[in-house]
């Protein structure tokens, strides 16, 4: 079970309401540890743990980047704010395994800090950008004092990362200002990965909300590049590799140019790309907010009680508007919530 992203500081968030891990809320996430253990006392939990820099919201936190933008008042960190913000990572590592975490997703991925800080359009003149060896130092050192501080082997240290952000100078791209897709750092990033003793990768991609991350009903196809991404990986290294972007596929309702319907669900394709052997495991995000009992209903063969993720992307209607996330269609209290705020933006 992957926790939603934890922020590591209070002073950068993306929302109001978004988790965070220091010090001060420790005693509250080791009860949420502990009642997570009373439902379900065989999963390992992960904390994912993320600095949300440029996407976080201005109306109650401050907005950062890690290389200069087209808005002046977004802040440019300096390389002793980039040191710190390492700290607070490891910092946040290691209260993840004092409260009783199994590990965390070191996350890179969706446009925050640690995605920003190995694109190349991260030019920095300083140690933190320019060349890959610069914009991976932060990764390289960050995970290795992780690893010292929290000193435990058992511990699960993995991370997160897109393959292609699919913007310019984005992770993936040719160049600072490339678009094209060019997997040579990707590749060479998963390696790292491997080398620095991660315990295994999960590969996504875009950034947070696009098309890319999330296939549409418009564009269903997208789910093929996820994929082939996820196999590119899968095949450069020989930690555990998990794949992303299955909720999309639904139960088979979807316009995926596959004349067998048989071959168009969530459960065809994630059975297909584990038995040969592109990915180890197979996430599963929207699809959990949808029927939180989806694992437990596979397991039991209940095939048909399963309620389907529609991709109706309200849940992320709800994300934008600051509430917390549920799905609008299979529970009433998310679907009146989603209500409100609908009429409430119809009145003004």
């Amino acid at each position: 079970i992957f926790t939603e992203s934890l922020t590591i500081t209070s002073e950068s968030r993306a929302r109001k309401s978004q988790l965070s891990i220091t010090e001060q809320n420790a005693k509250g996430l080791e009860r949420l540890i502990n009642e997570m253990r009373k439902i379900n006392g065989e999963s390992l939990i992960l904390f994912q743990l993320n600095q949300s820099g440029r996407l976080s919201e201005a109306a109650f936190s401050k907005v950062i980047s890690v290389y200069p933008t087209k808005d002046p008042d977004i802040h440019v960190l300096t390389e002793e704010e980039i040191d710190q913000i390492g700290d607070n990572f490891v910092n946040a590592a290691v209260i993840a395994k004092q409260v009783g975490a199994d590990g965390i997703d070191f996350k890179h991925c969706h446009g925050y800090v640690c995605t920003e800080m190995i694109q190349p359009a991260n030019t920095r003149n300083d140690r933190y950008g320019g060349s890959f060896e610069n914009r991976t130092r932060f990764f390289r050192e960050t995970t290795r004092k992780m690893k010292d501080a929290v000193d435990d082997d058992s511990f699960l240290l993995g991370v997160r990362f897109n393959a292609y952000d699919g913007v310019p100078g984005g992770f993936g791209a040719a160049g600072p200002e490339e678009v094209i897709e060019d997997l040579s750092e990707p590749i060479a990033f998963s390696k790292m990965i491997e080398e620095a003793g991660m315990d295994y990768i999960n590969v996504s991609a875009g950034i947070a909300g696009s098309e890319i991350t999330q296939p549409s009903k418009k564009y269903p196809v997208g789910i093929y590049r996820l994929f082939g991404w996820a196999q590119a990986v899968k095949k450069a290294v020989n930690i555990p590799v998990i794949g992303s972007g299955y909720s999309s596929l639904r139960d088979g309702k979807n316009d995926l140019p596959e004349p067998d319907p048989a071959k168009k669900d969530f459960l065809y394709w994630a059975e297909k790309n584990l038995k040969d052997g592109n990915v180890d495991l197979v996430g599963v995000g929207r699809q959990s907010l949808a029927d939180p009992l989806f694992p437990k209903k596979l397991l039991a063969g209940e095939f048909d009680s399963i309620n389907y993720c529609t991709i109706c992307d309200r849940c992320l209607t709800l994300m934008i508007a600051q509430q917390v996330v549920g799905c609008a269609i299979h529970d009433k209290h998310y679907r009146d919530l989603y209500r409100s705020i609908k009429n409430k933006t119809k009145n003004q």
